[in-house]
């Protein structure tokens, strides 16, 4: 039957992947996902799904495929917001709106709706109810708790969660089609600041007269480097960067205020906020030596993801139905991506996979380059995998 489920899938390859090429060209940002909403809405009316919800927290759908035999309720999520990047990709099916699809998800989106075509066709053998989860807002991290308390997890009420990433952003070390996965936490916790330092403007003639929050902007983020720099050496797993500085107008002024934004991961959440404290403390005192002030923000913030060790066993015991051996993997460390699909798996018992499509010819781009981009022929792979798990 596993096979079975791939050559089916295989067989929709050329769908898949003009879905994917649909929604690559109209890259939507968080939760401003209207067009993408409105054809992913429209693409699982035409397989046949009657049971479609859209505005699902913001511009979320569900759709919902009741099997013939009784059963659970199996949720498969995907994510489908893009980034505001300008691709670069030369592609004949690039975005021309200044954002990008630059982290997969219409890669994701386009599995999922593969594996509703699937499940549909064979809701004859399925045993409960699967519930297709698109997600916008990922990036940012609000969508999944957006979607939460609009009540995705009932209606029907959700007894499990399945989720994916695509790309290569699990290690280079992996090829194309390799599936991964770990009983081990698969994303970091992530912690997205905003810091404003408050000082003095002056003529930049009489910088006595000043209190210059650049100056502090610029020693925060040398000091977040060499904290991250001490954490790593001593053993820790962490990373932390400052990736936007914003303050001045104009050559000749020093400002009263400069913004800096960033973010802190790492694995375990004590550690986490015992350096997302050392971090504002650093800040605080860079402020004070300087005669100044500085103020927090949360922008985003985000669990790690932790799968469940049963739906992990079941799932690598299923995907090796599916693929060689030798592409079926324990993931060896996970990424420190953020994702939002922790939130769900704080709630149901979730399985999170990785299935690597870097090009198989030409240079690799990590994701969130302007030049970032996928195998599609793993595409039928995503949604076979997807399939499977529902139906067994």
């Amino acid at each position: 039957m596993d096979r079975e489920t791939l050559h089916d899938a295989e067989a929709l390859q050329e769908k898949i992947v003009a879905w994917r090429r649909a929604f690559h060209r109209i890259p939507e940002l968080q939760g401003e996902t209207i067009l993408t909403e409105a054809m992913i809405a429209e693409t699982l009316r035409s397989i046949g799904i009657e049971e479609v919800r859209t505005g699902v927290g913001g511009h979320g759908v569900t759709a919902v495929i009741r099997g013939a035999l009784p059963g659970k309720c199996l949720a498969i999520r995907a994510d489908c917001d893009a980034l505001p990047i300008r691709e670069e990709t030369g592609l004949p099916f690039a975005s021309v709106n200044g954002n990008m699809h630059a982290c997969g998800h219409d890669a994701h989106t386009a599995m999922a709706l593969g594996a509703a075509a699937l499940l549909w066709a064979r809701r004859a053998e399925l045993q409960g109810t699967v519930k297709m989860v698109f997600q916008p807002y990922e990036e940012g991290g609000r969508g999944a708790q957006a979607m939460i308390r609009d009540g995705v997890l009932f209606g029907p009420k959700v007894d499990a969660m399945i989720g994916l990433h695509t790309g290569n952003i699990m290690g280079t070390e992996y090829e194309s089609g390799d599936v991964i996965a770990s009983p081990e936490p698969v994303s970091a916790c992530i912690y997205g600041f905003r810091a404003v330092f408050q000082g003095k403007g002056a003529h930049v003639a009489t910088p006595e007269e000043a209190v210059d929050p650049v100056g502090m902007a610029a020693e925060a983020a040398l000091g977040l480097k060499e904290m991250i720099l001490r954490v790593r050496e001593t053993g820790g797993q962490a990373v932390g960067s400052v990736t936007t500085i914003h303050g001045g107008v104009r050559n000749n002024i020093i400002p009263d205020s400069c913004q800096i934004e960033g973010s802190i991961r790492a694995f375990d959440p004590e550690k986490q906020e015992a350096y997302c404290e050392s971090f504002r403390a650093l800040c605080r005192g860079i402020a004070e030596k300087r005669g100044g002030s500085v103020s927090f923000e949360t922008v985003t913030q985000a669990p790690s993801t932790q799968n469940d060790l049963e739906m992990y066993e079941r799932f690598m015991e299923i995907a090796g139905g599916i693929v060689a051996a030798s592409k079926l993997k324990r993931l060896a460390r996970a990424p420190f991506m953020g994702e939002d699909f922790a939130y769900f798996a704080q709630l149901v018992p979730s399985l999170y996979f990785y299935l690597c499509s870097k090009p198989e010819n030409g240079p690799c781009y990590p994701h969130h380059h302007p030049k970032f981009d996928i195998s599609e022929k793993t595409l039928p792979l995503g949604a076979a995998l997807f399939t499977e798990f529902a139906l067994l």
